[in-house]
């Protein structure tokens, strides 16, 4: 492929390996801009499926989009014989496109190994957002180079697709900061040795309308406090309307100064998200399954519960290391008598009268026994507990579609 003043002429006496470069190409852009779409926090796109059904979705259509692009210039390469890919090129329309490439896969590569390379979260993050770089030089490249797109219904399509991606992106980056709610925090409480709850008091008005169990993006701002936004669930019962709660545990950077939030910050909230709330799904009684800081859009729903005086039936299996890591404790205690709590220990000490182990299987049928062959399953703690307890409730015959579970890492 070889540039000759402003006409490409594009060399169609290769293999077929090299005619799929051009399909390659053009599916994973379409796909590069229908990621770009999902990844803002839409809510007509996120509230009929839940926020982490569309960002897992998301993930992986980075992914695909990635795969389809990588593609694009190594089947040129075989289908051509020319082994250079990523080297500077004559044409500059080529090197929009390497470029273009290039970017896209610096965001996907950050974003999936981020955790294993102990990269701060915010890096990643920030990076996610030339995506939208990555868009630009990508239409570029492909509406200034070879006869695909010379087509008016293609070129047309092509244009639609890349002004609502870049469209989108305008609109989280210009618009979105000014809809954010305002709040302030008006108390931070310890909860354990290693989690907090912060109340967060709106500036002017109610509270806004949530659903027990959803959860929201915190900003909070003031000296020596990140500027960033992270997602933390809604701990307090949407009956309340003076304030919300949201109870933190530390386990980052930024979450590790957490306790250190001087009262009186203020606050910015975009909210409410996800579908992991009772309030979606009618059932006769409950089971909700918790793992440590699992356990806060659980104390939202029982708080909900108990404040309706609901009349139905729950019990909670909530799994800890140790005596002094059970969060909301003493609240938990003195839940009404149609809520049955027991605590699972996994390091009880000698003392501990109460179920100790790790949840299993067995544990599931000795704590919670008819219960699944009845209620509706919340679960929600770390990503390994919830997977192993899915597997083990369906191994107990509680169909797929009466568990519920939250995805706790966005």
């Amino acid at each position: 492929m070889a540039a000759a003043g402003d006409a490409l002429v594009v060399d169609r006496h290769h293999g077929s390996l090299y005619d799929l470069g051009p399909g390659a190409g053009l599916t994973g852009f379409a796909f590069s801009t229908l990621h770009a779409s999902l990844s803002p926090r839409i809510r007509v796109l996120s509230d009929p499926f839940g926020l982490d059904v569309v960002m897992q979705f998301h993930k992986e259509m980075a992914l695909v989009a990635a795969s389809l692009l990588t593609a694009h210039p190594v089947l040129f390469a075989l289908g051509s014989g020319t082994p250079r890919i990523f080297g500077l090129d004559t044409s500059w329309r080529v090197n929009l496109g390497k470029a273009a490439l290039l970017t896209l896969l610096l965001v996907v590569g950050l974003a999936l190994f981020h955790k294993r390379f102990r990269i701060d979260y915010w890096i990643p993050r920030n990076l996610h957002k030339i995506v939208a770089v990555a868009i630009v030089l990508g239409f570029l490249h492909s509406s200034s180079i070879g006869p695909d797109l010379r087509l008016p219904v293609l070129r047309a399509y092509w244009w639609a697709l890349f002004c609502v991606a870049i469209g989108i992106f305008l609109y989280r980056s210009a618009v979105v900061p000014f809809l954010r709610r305002r709040f302030v925090l008006s108390d931070l409480r310890q909860e354990t040795r290693d989690t907090w709850t912060l109340t967060l008091a709106p500036e002017s008005g109610p509270v806004f309308e949530y659903r027990p169990g959803q959860f929201l993006f915190l900003r909070l701002i003031g000296p020596g406090i990140r500027a960033e936004e992270h997602p933390f669930t809604i701990s307090s019962s949407p009956r309340r309307t003076d304030a919300i709660t949201v109870t933190i545990k530390e386990s980052g950077n930024y979450t590790r100064a957490i306790g250190r939030t001087p009262v009186g910050t203020r606050a910015r909230l975009e909210a409410p998200f996800g579908r992991f709330s009772l309030a979606y799904y009618a059932a006769p009684e409950f089971v909700f399954i918790a793992g440590g800081v699992g356990i806060t859009p659980v104390m939202s729903m029982l708080r909900y519960l108990r404040d309706t005086d609901d009349p139905r039936r729950a019990v909670l299996l909530y799994a800890c290391r140790a005596p002094e890591d059970i969060i909301f404790r003493e609240e938990l205690a003195a839940l009404p008598r149609r809520v049955d709590v027991l605590h699972l220990l996994s390091q009880p000490g000698p003392d501990w009268p109460g179920l100790s182990g790790r949840l299993s299987a067995s544990i599931l049928r000795e704590g919670v026994g008819d219960r699944l062959a009845r209620g509706v399953v919340f679960l929600c703690g770390p990503p390994p507990m919830v997977r192993q307890a899915r597997l083990d409730l369906r191994g107990l015959g509680v169909p797929a579609r009466r568990i519920h579970f939250e995805r706790f890492a966005l």
